[in-house]
């Protein structure tokens, strides 16, 4: 941190409410080297809340959408906001929102992309993904464009640096997700699974729900399954469930304060997606040390070590997922500490606060530079 100007330097930070559980964690820290104002833009009928994420006394402002982002009325809201900007003579401008289709096209002809980072989530659009086709073209025009990109896995630094490589390429993973804490446990007499998060088709909640089944047909019976999260087509999954006594499901936003309690009481997180850039998920189940049972796209690859911290399956194959569950739950027994324990042993090497916040006060410090 020594090469930090002693003037601290200017950022305006937009975060939008789906990402706020990514950013609570950095921009506090980075407010103590730069002057950070912080707006959380508030998509139309959102029920995301930012309450029990505040982890300090900085507080963002709020900017509330009210329009849905393909209504045309909402660029006049995305001008008043960029005009509110301008006044202000930023050294660096951070941001993760995506906003399609109207955004970008009008941030590009506001701002000097030299002195803009985006945080981009997704590099490569995840196959199955709600008007994949649509955000899939959307994308490419913003990363076209874009010239400072901060990626948030190895993999998709691969893929950026690849695929545009005249641009500054910027890592720095997801810190740890802290909703609080929790007295919860996992029942002793059952091995509990939950699937957790908003539900997609490509995360593949039929391959689990098929595996769970399968099992417990087998007559492995001490197990349950949870899920929760949104879902916008439930009757299909339920139409899988069907009265399955051992599968709970909350399908709903879930409260941020309940979701201590929800990952605590588990013993494991099933992620069974077949493609995705990075779930934000599986910081949250490291955070309360739980292990993870996941596909083995790239995404989930940097971050799970097969039979340490957590377990792979061969992504999109429900004879693999339901041989790796039942891998796990012959060794549960004898095993489960260890892998907590190596959880936290990979968390506190690989994914501390401070190394995250290091790589990102180095990125700001590159770009701010480049433009001196």
């Amino acid at each position: 941190m020594d090469n930090i100007s002693r003037v601290k330097k200017r950022i305006i930070w937009l975060t939008p409410d789906y990402f706020f559980d990514v950013d609570t964690y950095i921009v506090p820290l980075l407010a103590v080297n730069y002057e950070i104002d912080w707006i959380i833009i508030n998509i139309f009928n959102s029920k995301r809340k930012i309450n029990g994420l505040i982890v300090n006394e900085i507080v963002p402002k709020e900017f509330n959408l009210r329009y849905k982002q393909k209504d045309p009325r909402i660029i006049f809201q995305y001008i008043k906001l960029f005009i509110n900007i301008c006044k202000f003579k930023y050294d660096l401008i951070y941001l993760s929102f995506e906003g399609p289709p109207f955004f970008f096209p009008l941030f590009f002809t506001f701002f000097n992309l030299n002195k803009v980072i985006y945080g981009a989530h997704n590099v490569t659009t995840p196959k199955g993904s709600a008007d994949e086709h649509i955000i899939r073209i959307y994308q490419s025009f913003v990363l076209k464009r874009i010239k400072n990109i901060h990626v948030f896995s190895k993999y998709q630094m691969e893929i950026i640096k690849k695929t545009l490589p005249g641009k500054n390429h910027y890592y720095a993973p997801l810190a740890l997700k802290d909703f609080g804490s929790s007295l919860a446990v996992p029942p002793s007499n059952t091995i509990k699974f939950l699937f957790f998060g908003y539900i997609r088709d490509y995360k593949r909640l039929d391959l689990l729900l098929n595996s769970f089944r399968e099992l417990y047909d087998s007559g492995i019976q001490n197990i349950q399954l949870c899920i929760a999260g949104q879902c916008d087509d439930w009757q299909h999954y339920q139409s899988l469930i069907g009265l399955h006594s051992n599968i709970t499901t909350r399908i709903e936003v879930i409260p941020n304060t309940d979701i201590p309690d929800l990952i605590s009481s588990c013993h494991y997180l099933i992620l069974p997606y077949q493609d995705g850039a990075q779930s934000g998920v599986l910081p949250l189940a490291y955070q309360y040390n739980k292990p993870v049972i996941a596909s083995d796209i790239n995404a989930f690859k940097q971050f799970i070590i097969d039979g340490y911290n957590g377990f792979l399956f061969e992504s999109g194959s429900q004879d693999s997922l339901t041989s790796v569950m039942k891998k796990v739950i012959s060794m549960h027994g004898h095993n489960y500490d260890s892998l907590k324990n190596n959880v936290s042993d990979f968390c506190s090497k690989e994914l501390s606060i401070n190394q995250i916040v290091s790589k990102y006060i180095g990125f700001i410090e590159d770009c701010i530079g480049k433009n001196n």
